[in-house]
């Protein structure tokens, strides 16, 4: 029988059975890779005419047909071929494998030819595994659409226990009884006024240097910065309570008392408290007689007008938006 080829041997089992399939040959699939080997070998050997031409087989092919193998097949020197011994015929594989071996090393396989992936295992070696074999080993989904149900499924569990634990904690409950107790035109009417007090303290009430913070880069502070707090003194001078009392009267004093005893809401939903309509309406009607028209002289007016946001016409918007508010809950409530 002849001797295997050593490009065949070079190949593993893989791209045996590859190469097996693309040339044609069947039953295939049990053979070992020796078996596989000679079986391979004998069938390319037959079917030298057909398939010699092909690309993927020119290494075989041209190593087969090679002089070394053409001098290794030769008789002696008369051209008469001399009987050869047992041991003689016994020698000539390891010979003609050792021959080919040396010249395929002296000469380097070409670019232009296609070249399989070698490998140096034995051939019993399970060989190493290709892509198509690690793809295989990683625990990947059946389909495209099992995956999209694997993230989605993932996606809905991560909203729930977001949900569950929103849904849990004090925040809506929170938020309900907030929303509940800024819904109301009283809670709107203490907005506007808490904005006109925090510009009149502003004005009233100047910042005082303490000391410098030096930069730190750290702390976002990359120059240095002057600490100032409110001056807690000027509440004891007349430059603060002047016009602070001249605000709470005209803002708060004199448009409460005149929505207390002129509260229509007590008379027709026998409810206590005040009339926010009436408070709005008596609030901007003190700030365009002050203020607007000048109804009052001195410092202090001055003072007051030029702190709240908007001035004068920003106090009577205020009052303007605390009678539309009224309005609107009276009619909510028929």
């Amino acid at each position: 029988m002849a001797t295997v080829a050593y490009w065949l041997q070079r190949q593993r089992k893989p791209d045996l059975q590859n190469l097996a399939s693309h040339v044609g040959m069947k039953q295939y699939d049990t053979l070992l890779k020796p078996d596989l080997e000679i079986a391979l070998d004998d069938y390319l050997r037959k079917n030298q005419t057909r398939l010699q031409s092909d690309p993927a087989l020119s290494s075989f092919y041209k190593r087969l047909d090679s002089p070394v193998k053409r001098e290794k097949g030769s008789g002696s020197s008369g051209g008469v071929a001399a009987p050869s011994s047992a041991a003689e015929e016994a020698r000539k594989p390891k010979q003609r494998r050792q021959t080919i071996k040396a010249r395929e090393e002296l000469e380097p396989p070409s670019e232009s030819e296609p070249q399989l992936p070698l490998t140096t295992t034995s051939p019993r070696t399970p060989a190493a595994s290709t892509p198509f074999a690690l793809a295989r080993q990683l625990a990947l989904p059946a389909s495209p659409s099992v995956l999209a149900d694997r993230i989605e499924e993932s996606t809905t569990t991560l909203t729930t226990s977001v949900t569950n634990l929103y849904t849990t904690s004090p925040i809506p409950n929170t938020l309900t009884s907030l929303r509940a107790k800024l819904s109301t035109v009283t809670s709107i009417q203490l907005l506007i006024l808490s904005l006109e007090a925090f510009g009149l303290f502003r004005q009233t009430i100047p910042l005082k240097y303490l000391t410098t913070i030096p930069a730190t880069p750290a702390l976002g502070l990359h120059n240095p910065t002057a600490l100032k707090l409110p001056d807690l003194f000027a509440l004891l001078t007349s430059a603060f309570w002047l016009p602070f009392g001249l605000w709470v009267t005209t803002s708060v004093l004199l448009p409460l008392t005149a929505a207390w005893f002129l509260n229509l809401r007590s008379t027709r939903d026998e409810e206590g408290g005040y009339d926010p309509v009436t408070f709005g309406v008596v609030k901007g009607l003190v700030a365009w007689i002050i203020y607007v028209r000048d109804g009052l002289e001195g410092e202090s007016k001055g003072v007051v007008e030029g702190s709240v946001p908007g001035g004068s016409v920003g106090m009577m918007v205020g009052a303007g938006v605390s009678v539309l508010g009224g309005v609107y809950d009276a009619v909510l409530r028929k």
